[in-house]
């Protein structure tokens, strides 16, 4: 069979396509500077290039499939599904993708479902209107900027994933704020592909956790199949866990159990309550890592290790790290410590502070900051707990301006992204309340129960509850859409929901 049987002239076109577009360019340009940095390994190198260079030629031919089409609605994307042999939500990801590149003008279609006198009105899905914008080769080769842009306009959330797959490590994190070397930078734009506040497709995120090929309307917390309120019986983390110490315990099972080799996490750095990301290897490194703290802190940013090669790894961490790990599952191409996490532990957090921040939090409680054993945020409160063992407060309305600005265009509480969401909301004091999101996060939780390792009861047995958890979940959704308009009213940027 020749070639020209093998190969057809719309795969050669797409391939052509994907070959000029600008990060697949620039990382094949950079190959010495990449292997030279010794983050990947030319086999490494080779795997990701490929990967990426396979989707971007999948990308353009949906692109081409739409443009050959007169009309195109989401029946159209379920027939390139049919025809290429994939699931719907792997070509609503692709064309999520070719939306935010700007190649599409999309007009989404909802039917309105009138509630019942106490609730609102609800708009449920019902289709796309695309349109295909006219091709010419600028549109086509899209070109990511390095993330410093959303570094420069104060929409970076610190979770550190840029820094963890750079290929010339030119990326740093630091008190939740980014730098980039720009003499190392190659100007591939993977750290803005893969970032969480570029743009975050939270309809195929929401797919994906529910593993449905329908395009749904999720509620205040996201979904979830089940919902706990738990704490440990493991001695070690309960006296010095922040509530039910649930996340550190699931971390000691996987830990004990070999499922996984590496958890990341944060521990305190030698300047007090200035956390500092850890990679936690065994049941004493766990225990320093116990607590909450409320200093953004960028785990993600120790993917790059060349010691997480070939290993197992679980990351405990807050909401747009999950939406980061979640993203760059759905845009999969091959890097290989991402691929090796296993398992995705989400924490509750409403918003974290810069170190300079927190300092003024105890200026104002008139607490010198290295006499704070304890922190933690209830009711409405942010609480400080003294050596001296008093309670110290401030209302979180009075500490609100010090949060960081990012923080206010987060939508999500309850890290809706991950396998297993764990928190203190809607649990009695000394509890988390848990939510199971994946079969993985279940599976977890009910060797947790079998191993003896908790004490666990349904949502609805314990006060306040669900609702509130509910509540507040949704309040902060409320929030984050009104800090993006004004925002938006000021011309400035903002992440692509």
């Amino acid at each position: 069979m020749s070639l020209e049987e093998n190969l057809s002239w719309e795969f050669l076109k797409n391939l052509a396509n994907a070959l000029d577009s600008y990060r697949i360019r620039a990382f094949i340009d950079a190959k010495r500077d990449i292997l030279e940095a010794g983050i990947y390994n030319e086999m490494q190198y080779e795997n990701i290039l490929y990967k990426m260079l396979d989707e971007e030629r999948l990308k353009y031919s949906l692109f081409n499939f739409l443009k050959n089409n007169s009309e195109n609605d989401l029946n159209t994307l379920k027939k390139f599904s049919q025809i290429n042999s994939i699931e719907i939500v792997k070509t609503l990801s692709l064309f999520e993708l070719l939306r935010n590149e700007k190649l599409l003008i999309v007009e989404e279609l909802f039917d309105e479902i009138k509630g019942e006198e106490d609730t609102t009105e609800r708009l449920i899905f019902k289709d796309f209107i695309i349109k295909i914008l006219d091709e010419d080769n600028v549109k086509l080769k899209t070109i990511y900027e390095p993330v410093k842009v959303i570094f420069d306009s104060k929409n970076c959330s610190g979770c550190g994933l840029c820094a963890g797959i750079c290929p010339v490590n030119c990326l740093h994190i630091y008190n939740g704020f980014g730098k980039i070397d720009e003499d190392k930078c190659i100007r591939c734009g993977l750290c803005y592909f893969v970032c969480p506040r570029t743009y975050l497709p939270v309809k195929i995120l929401n797919m994906v956790q529910e593993n449905t090929s329908e395009i749904k309307d999720y509620s205040k917390a996201g979904y979830f199949i089940e919902v706990y309120s738990a704490r440990t019986k493991v001695k070690e983390i309960s006296e010095v866990c922040q509530d039910g110490g649930i996340s550190s315990t699931c971390i000691q099972y996987l830990l004990d159990n070999n499922k996984i080799d590496y958890a990341l996490g944060a521990k305190m750095s030698n300047t007090l309550w200035r956390p500092e990301p850890l990679l936690i290897k065994n049941k004493e490194e766990l225990i320093s890592a116990a607590g909450t703290k409320y200093v953004n802190n960028p785990n993600l940013q120790l993917l790059n290790q060349n010691e997480l090669n070939d290993k197992k790894i679980a990351v405990i961490g807050v909401p747009c790290q999950m939406q980061a790990l979640l993203k760059s599952k759905i845009y999969n191409i091959g890097f290989p410590s991402l691929n090796n996490v296993e398992y995705r532990i989400g924490i509750f957090c409403m918003e974290s502070f810069s170190y300079e921040s927190l300092l003024k939090i105890c200026e104002k409680v008139n607490i010198d900051i290295k006499n704070a054993k304890k922190m933690d945020i209830n009711k409405g409160k942010f609480f400080i707990y003294p050596e001296t063992g008093e309670e110290l407060n401030i209302p979180i309305k009075e500490i609100s301006n010090l949060a960081r600005e990012d923080c206010e265009i987060c939508y999500d509480l309850t890290s809706e992204s991950a396998d297993i969401s764990i928190g203190s909301i809607g649990s009695p004091s000394g509890w988390n309340t848990v939510l199971i999101r994946t079969e993985k996060g279940k599976n977890l939780y009910n060797e947790l129960i079998k191993s003896g390792l908790i004490e666990s009861k349904p949502i609805q047995d314990v006060k306040p509850g669900l609702p509130l958890l509910q509540k507040i979940a949704g309040s902060k959704k409320t929030k984050s859409k009104k800090h993006i308009r004004l925002k938006m009213d000021e011309n400035k940027r903002v992440p692509n929901y």
